[in-house]
């Protein structure tokens, strides 16, 4: 039962990917990964392990130059993960110095750099940081006790380290492709091992739902442009309302990929045995700029919570400028490359668009959280309003303004000056 069970969803996520996403995971890459969470359920005291070596191979697989330097990078990492100096040394050149200069020295011969996963590269860094943050702080008993527990299901009889070890690999290697969601740190990997039958077939059917979704808006019947399609005549020549229609259809596509992709790393760590909760909890029907958020790419918020609006002072002061600037750290951090990377040069998925997009959904967040100061309502009590006419606007106008700050980053095809005529054009400006 567990075998087939586990098969039936490693093929529905392959096909899914397939149909819907437009990637084409090799077959041999899903049978690693069936087989891996088959050994997890069938021995959960060797999870960890089996979780590192797939992990490991897959990034091999993937990018096979790249995976060996990870690896590298990672055994020096946890070689070095109780001494700070050695392991900030390790992260600085492995992570940092020795990537940019390959960057720097092929930027013109792409053979030279294309070896390069930016996303992996800033797991390592931002991660290590997370971590180290967890380790000193987490625990007034000092580092060790602070990581010193095992993942469930790890023999209690194992040496110390060799758990410490392999609850450090877990935070970079996860068994779903070359890097995992970055938010994938203690307290979800030290949760007990369980595969919840029912909770992974429902994660499971939202993700076809998205796939069927994603397919029927790429049939040739819709017949109608996306943003990404738009040129500046375009712009020019369709009507108000067939602008509305194109910037609508661009932001639900963009969400069911992004929840979509989200759904594949998560579905199969249930299958390992842990019980990951959904990246997207339906954003589409949030009501305020600051609810979206809450709905929308739960896990990099977290991440981004731990690492940058917790330590500059959360809400206990200036936290507006905090607010602005987690959200310039998400769009210079997560979004627009690995420090820069290749994106220091200004246009396309550079950092310039990215900030504008991400300071403009910072600012609707500070506006309502203004407007709630001065109401004196706390933002908390948002989530139990019920569904009304005033809710529904609320909804409306939500989501319009978060499709219409999408055009920034989505219509790539045009200029920037026509990308602001195109959202003053919708506005009826």
């Amino acid at each position: 039962m567990t075998a087939a069970f586990i098969a039936a969803v490693i093929s529905v996520v392959g096909a899914g990917s397939v149909l819907g996403l437009r990637t084409r995971p090799p077959a041999g890459l899903l049978v690693l990964l069936g087989l891996g969470a088959l050994a997890a359920q069938l021995r959960p005291e060797w999870a960890n392990r089996v979780a590192v070596l797939v992990g490991a191979l897959a990034l091999l697989a993937l990018n096979p130059v790249f995976g060996l330097y990870f690896g590298l990078l990672l055994a020096g990492l946890t070689a070095s993960r109780h001494r700070r100096a050695s392991f900030a040394a390790v992260l600085i050149v492995g992570a940092i110095v020795l990537p940019k200069l390959a960057f720097w020295r092929g930027y013109h011969t792409p053979g030279l750099w294309n070896w390069l996963n930016e996303p992996s590269l800033a797991l390592a860094i931002f991660v290590s940081a997370w971590w180290w943050r967890h380790r000193w702080d987490g625990d007034s008993r000092g580092p060790a006790a602070s990581l010193g527990r095992p993942a469930a299901g790890t023999p209690t009889s194992a040496p110390r380290g060799d758990r410490d070890a392999l609850a450090f690999l877990l935070l970079y290697l996860f068994p779903t492709h070359a890097t995992n969601p970055m938010v994938f740190g203690p307290k979800v990997l030290w949760r007990p091992l369980h595969t919840d039958h029912a909770a992974t077939c429902r994660q499971l059917g939202w993700f076809v739902a998205k796939v069927a979704a994603l397919s029927l808006l790429g049939h040739p019947s819709i017949g109608h442009p996306l943003l990404r399609d738009l040129s500046a005549p375009m712009v020019r020549d369709l009507s108000r309302a067939g602008l509305w229609r194109v910037v609508g259809l661009s932001y639900l596509e963009t969400f069911l990929v992004l929840a979509a992709s989200a759904d594949v790393p998560i579905i199969v760590a249930r299958l390992f045995g842990w019980p990951l909760p959904a990246a997207f909890r339906a954003p589409l029907l949030a009501w305020n700029p600051v609810e979206l958020w809450r709905r929308w790419g739960i896990y990099n918020r977290q991440f981004l919570l731990r690492v940058v609006y917790f330590p500059l002072g959360g809400n206990r002061r200036h936290r507006y400028l905090n607010v602005f600037l987690t959200f310039v750290a998400s769009a210079l951090v997560l979004h627009s490359g690995w420090f820069g990377s290749k994106y220091l040069a200004v246009g396309t998925a550079g950092w310039r668009d990215e900030s504008l997009y991400f300071s403009s959904q910072a600012l609707a967040v500070c506006a309502c959280l203004v407007a709630w100061r001065w109401r004196g309502k706390d933002p908390g009590d948002a989530r139990s309003l019920r569904w009304s006419g005033a809710r529904a606007l609320a909804t409306a106008a939500t989501q319009a303004y978060s499709a219409l700050a999408h055009v920034v980053i989505l219509a790539q095809g045009i200029d920037l000056p026509t990308r602001l005529r195109l959202i003053g054009r919708c506005l009826g400006w």
